[in-house]
């Protein structure tokens, strides 16, 4: 069971068992007895250093995972920290855009005012002038009825 890398616990159990009864029962021959314990103190010997790069595999492993965990929470800190600042500029580019946008209409609707009150302004004289040329063709159709009389 050693040649597999791994032991199950029901594995352990009956090696430890074995070594017990090795030890306790009399009627074993003694060379049997004598090569027994020591194999299965070697298999235990074995056992206990594979549980041992296992154990040490493991706190490596743990060791990275904490490592890792700690550049996530680095990473995140960093990008929320420019998420942040990136936040707080496009609010003053927004805030600066709106307020710029303002004084444009502000002044587009002054403009806007201004033109219609020139309008304005023109259409009355055109009537005016219309009135006025009206009223010079009446006279000049006067005058070229008394010339045309004479």
């Amino acid at each position: 069971w050693l040649k597999f890398g791994h032991l199950c616990s029901c594995c352990l159990r009956l090696a430890a068992d074995n070594m017990l009864q090795a030890r306790t029962s009399g009627g074993m021959n003694e060379s049997f007895t004598g090569m027994t314990p020591t194999g299965l103190k070697g298999k235990l010997a074995s056992l206990e250093d594979f549980i041992s790069m296992q154990n040490e595999e493991l706190a490596a492993q743990r060791q990275e995972i904490e490592s890792l965990r700690n550049d996530k929470s680095n990473i995140e800190q960093h990008y929320q920290a420019q998420l942040m600042e990136l936040k707080k500029t496009m609010v003053a580019d927004v805030q600066r855009m709106q307020d710029e946008v303002k004084r444009h209409f502000s002044h587009q609707k002054a403009e806007n005012s201004r033109l219609q009150q020139q309008i304005t302004t023109l259409k009355g004289e055109k009537t005016s002038l219309q009135q006025q040329i009206l009223g010079l063709q009446r006279r000049i159709q006067e005058i070229e009825e008394q010339i045309g009389c004479d």
